[in-house]
């Protein structure tokens, strides 16, 4: 990178130098110490990147770059190392050690993706190491940080350990330890509210008529978070573990990837009624993040019945959706109480793309009209797209119940979902006529 940034993030830790002299020439070897997949070097003076090879020493002046599912890590001629992500660019700007106080300079500029640095503890305390990122200044005394730059600039740092303020237009904020901060172009720094919600539950495909180990049974492992992760590991009871992906659909409209994050799968099987689930959120090491720790535990009680007879009429506003109401199960699904305990939710997703366009959720009973038009979503209920908007296509609808935890058990949030897959309504749209094929099965 060799534009000036039009506006700096800079990392700088203040640390204390065990350095008891210094010799007449100090050395500021760096080298390219770990590189795994594509790791490409840029040196220098020149416009052109070729393959890194480790060992390689590197310059102020130098870049490194690594492609997808690729990383790499610098080891500083202080000790410090920076570990670089797949897909994460930065240049050395800057190494020094002053022939006068033997105090050291590492500067870095990171463009975009995630690195980790550890930082040496040093003596003197003019020493400092810098990354510069498109977003303001971060000041740390002797730590390890997590820093994730996107296309846009905008920059979180997570404190994985010391002391970090942050500073951008003219507002200066410390992170606490375990903390994590985001800092958007031409925007002061933000501390963002730390919470790591888990949750695991039984998913059912079938008609109630069956058992639950008929039904597709699958173990539903969600997690909703604000901390920055890569993934999600998930300790089962019985002693396996699975990691969890990111993933979004249009029930997470608030998911955007940059105060708000969220992981689910379905792992194949019945749970195990008593068991713990233990979530842990992973740094892009996959290691542990401080602070990203849950458990639940699947109580088992009884599943709720999916909805049946769903049917479907055209009317002027939309298609409206009917079934017949589960049964209560008192404590884990009544819909209609005052709290409610549980509730239906509709999907619609595009046939031959399994593309999620609609969904409806925390309905307390039938019918719910799927609208032709946005001003008539309903806030808090309806997501996605209306009628009006889907492309010419082929969709399905699906029905589903979800049932909760009873109160004063060990669960917590929901306790099933449960469905039929044999009870969707199949409708297309073409030229904006809207077509039942089958209004109930």
């Amino acid at each position: 990178m060799h534009k000036k940034l039009l506006s700096i993030l800079v990392l700088s830790i203040l640390v204390i130098s065990t350095l008891v002299g210094c010799a007449p020439s100090p050395s500021t070897l760096t080298i390219l110490s770990i590189t795994e997949g594509n790791v490409s070097v840029m040196k220098a003076g020149t416009y052109s990147w070729a393959e890194a090879e480790v060992g390689i020493s590197l310059e102020a002046g130098d870049s490194v770059r690594t492609s997808d599912d690729s990383s790499a890590e610098i080891t500083f001629f202080d000790g410090s190392t920076i570990e670089l992500q797949a897909g994460t660019e930065i240049e050395i700007a800057s190494l020094d050690i002053s022939t006068d106080t033997g105090s050291t300079t590492i500067i870095l500029e990171q463009t975009i993706g995630n690195t980790i640095s550890r930082v040496t503890k040093l003596l003197d305390p003019a020493s400092r190491y810098e990354v510069e990122t498109p977003s303001g200044v971060v000041a740390v005394r002797g730590s390890v940080m997590q820093v994730y730059v996107i296309e846009d600039g905008t920059t979180w740092i997570i404190n994985l350990e010391g002391d970090i303020w942050a500073v951008a237009q003219g507002v200066e904020l410390q992170i606490p330890e375990g903390g994590q901060c985001i800092t958007r172009p031409d925007q002061p720094p933000e501390l963002i509210d730390l919470y790591f919600e888990t949750d695991a539950y039984l998913g059912l495909n079938g008609p109630a008529t069956l058992p639950p180990e008929e039904r597709d049974p699958c173990v539903l492992l969600g997690i909703i978070t604000s901390i920055i992760m890569d993934s999600v590991r998930v300790d089962l009871p019985d002693g396996r573990s699975v990691i969890v992906p990111a993933v979004t659909d249009v029930f997470s409209p608030e998911v955007d990837w940059t105060t708000l994050f969220r992981f689910s799968t379905c792992e194949p099987g019945m749970p195990i009624a008593g068991g713990e689930y233990i979530f842990t959120g992973l740094d892009a090491d996959g290691e542990p993040i401080p602070g990203a720790r849950n458990t639940d535990i699947w109580v088992g009680v009884e599943p709720p019945d999916p909805p049946t007879n769903v049917r479907a009429e055209i009317i002027e506003d939309g298609i409206l959706v009917s079934w017949d109401d589960s049964p209560i199960i008192p404590g884990s699904f009544e819909p209609a109480a005052e709290p409610p305990l549980g509730f239906y939710q509709l999907g619609i997703r595009k046939m031959g793309t399994d593309e999620s366009v609609y969904g409806a959720a925390g309905i307390s009973a039938s019918p719910h009209l799927i609208p032709q038009d946005k001003a008539g979503f309903i806030t808090g209920k309806d997501h996605g797209l209306s009628l009006g908007e889907m492309e010419d296509g082929t969709y399905c609808i699906g029905a589903c119940v979800h049932s909760i935890a009873p109160e004063g058990s060990s669960g917590k949030a929901f306790e099933y979902n449960s469905t039929d897959t044999d009870q969707g309504i199949i409708f297309t749209v073409q030229d904006g006529e809207i077509t039942l094929i089958q209004s109930e099965l």
